[in-house]
């Protein structure tokens, strides 16, 4: 499995990013139950469980430190263009909710403690000639401390430059 992923202090933990990664592979999207003799089963289940497997070792490997508090989720779906579309963008299925469904709770555990911590989420998808889903998570916590720390240095930096 290849992961795509920028180890080691690369300034992010100032902007409060928790990691940025790549998951290589055909994302697939979390629902589509089919009620069979009563029972609610998931029509690509296997599929599905690699898929979220994948997202939280990609996570792992990127050394994703788990938030307390508040976590934004930056999700961009790179999805196969068939070869006779010419449409420029993927505004078919998967459902692009779906989608990130499954990447929020492939993350839980690993990011965070419960999905509920996710504050924002901005999903898009997109065609690409290599199919996956680029990953940011931002530590809400982490990002207004440096914030906080930013405003500091600027007001010391303005009393003692006057």
């Amino acid at each position: 499995m290849e992961h795509l992923v920028t180890l080691g202090n690369t300034g992010n933990e100032i902007n409060g990013i928790n990691a940025h990664f790549f998951v290589a592979g055909k994302a697939v999207p979390q629902g589509s139950l089919k009620f069979i003799n009563g029972h609610a089963i998931h029509m690509r289940a296997n599929d599905l469980a690699v898929w979220r497997a994948t997202i939280a070792n990609c996570a792992r490997h990127a050394q994703v430190s788990k938030a307390e508090e508040g976590v934004e989720i930056n999700v961009t779906f790179h999805m196969a263009r068939p070869k006779t579309v010419k449409r420029k963008e993927p505004h078919k299925r998967p459902d692009i909710d779906k989608l990130a469904r499954a990447v929020l709770d492939a993350l839980t555990g690993v990011a965070y403690n419960d999905d509920e911590q996710v504050v924002k989420l901005t999903a898009s998808k997109e065609y690409s000639d290599i199919e996956g889903a680029w990953i940011k998570i931002t530590d809400r916590a982490k990002l207004s401390r440096s914030i906080s720390n930013t405003q500091i240095l600027d007001d010391y930096f303005n009393t003692y430059t006057d």
